[in-house]
C-alpha cells in the first residue's frame, strides 16, 4: 500500500508505469480501482496514477473535515499528489470522469501552474446550464437523493441511471455501487450520496477563469453518450470555450466497458494535444 499523509486525511494510491505523470480522478464511487485495467495500457507511456479519493475505500479521514469546501478539498489532494510524485521536467496530465472531472476543474482553476492538460469526461457541472435545462437536472439528483433516503442505495441507482445512463453503462455503474459486494462499498456509497450527489453537481464553474486556462483543458465525452443528459453540461462548456467535445470509446464508464480501446485512444488524444 502506497499512501500519502495530508491535512485531514491518508491518500491511498497506485502506480502502473513509468513516464509523464498521469492522474486518473474517479467519480462516484470514489476508488482508483475503477481505472486498473485501462491503467495496465495507460502504463505503456505514462507513469498512471490510480488514487481513492479522501473518505472512499483506503484513502481515510484522520482529522475534522471541513465539508462546506470538500470540492476544494479534492482539488487540493490532487495537487498534493500532484507535487509529491510528478517530476517539474515533465508533462503533467489530469483525466477526471464524471464528478471527478468536476473534481480536475476546480483543480485546474486553483492550481493551474501544475498542469499541462486536463481532460474532463462528462461532467455533471449542472450549475453551467441554461435556468430550464439547470433545474431539471438538479430536480433529478434531489429526487434521487430523496429516493436514497427512503428506499435504500439500490432503488436511488436505478433511479439514477435510469435518468442518465442505461444499457451497459447503467449496469457497470449499479455494480460499483452495489451494496451487496461488501461493507467497503455501502460505506462508499453512502458517502457519496450524502456528500457528493448533490452538491458536486450544483457547484460553481468559473467559466471566465477557464476561458483564460481553456489551451490546458480538453471537453471530453464517450462516443456512445450521444447527446444525452450527461453530456448536456460539457457540450455547454465546449461551446462558451469554443472548443470541440472529444468523444471517446464508450459511454460514460468507457474506460471500465472498453478498457483497451479506450486506453489506446486516450494516448492517441494526449500525444496530439502535448505536440
Amino acid at each position: 500500500m502506497v499512501t500519502l499523509e495530508v491535512p485531514g486525511a491518508v491518500l491511498h494510491y497506485r502506480i502502473f508505469g513509468k513516464g509523464p505523470l498521469l492522474l486518473l480522478i474517479p467519480g462516484a464511487d470514489g476508488t482508483g480501482s475503477i481505472f486498473y485495467d485501462a491503467a495496465e495500457y495507460l502504463a505503456a507511456n505514462y507513469t498512471v496514477v490510480c488514487w481513492d479519493r479522501r473518505g472512499f475505500s483506503k484513502s481515510l479521514l484522520t482529522g475534522p473535515q471541513d465539508f462546506e469546501h470538500r470540492l476544494d478539498t479534492d482539488a487540493d489532494d490532487a495537487n498534493r499528489l500532484i507535487e509529491h510524485l510528478a517530476d517539474p521536467k515533465q508533462p503533467v496530465v489530469v483525466f477526471g470522469s464524471s464528478s471527478g472531472a468536476i473534481v480536475s476543474q476546480r483543480l485546474l482553476t486553483r492550481h493551474p501552474d501544475h498542469i499541462t492538460r486536463i481532460i474532463a469526461h462528462e461532467p455533471p457541472s449542472f450549475a453551467v446550464l441554461p435556468e430550464g435545462a439547470r433545474s431539471q437536472a438538479i430536480g433529478l439528483t434531489l429526487h434521487v437523493y430523496e429516493t436514497y433516503r427512503a428506499k435504500g442505495v439500490a432503488a436511488a441507482m436505478e433511479v439514477f441511471t435510469g435518468g442518465l445512463s442505461e444499457g451497459e453503462d447503467g449496469a457497470a455503474m449499479r455494480h460499483s455501487m452495489d451494496t451487496k459486494r461488501g461493507d467497503e462499498i455501502r460505506a462508499n456509497s453512502m458517502y457519496w450520496f450524502e456528500f457528493e450527489l448533490r452538491q458536486y453537481t450544483a457547484s460553481a464553474l468559473n467559466l471566465d477563469r477557464l476561458e483564460l486556462l481553456k489551451e490546458k483543458y480538453i471537453p471530453a465525452a464517450g462516443s456512445s453518450s450521444g447527446n444525452g443528459p450527461g453530456v448536456g453540461p460539457i457540450s455547454y462548456i465546449a461551446k462558451v470555450l469554443g472548443k470541440d467535445v472529444t468523444r471517446l470509446p464508450g459511454g460514460h464508464l468507457g474506460y471500465v466497458t472498453e478498457p483497451k480501446v479506450f486506453a489506446a485512444s486516450l494516448l492517441d488524444v494526449l500525444a496530439d494535444s502535448l505536440v
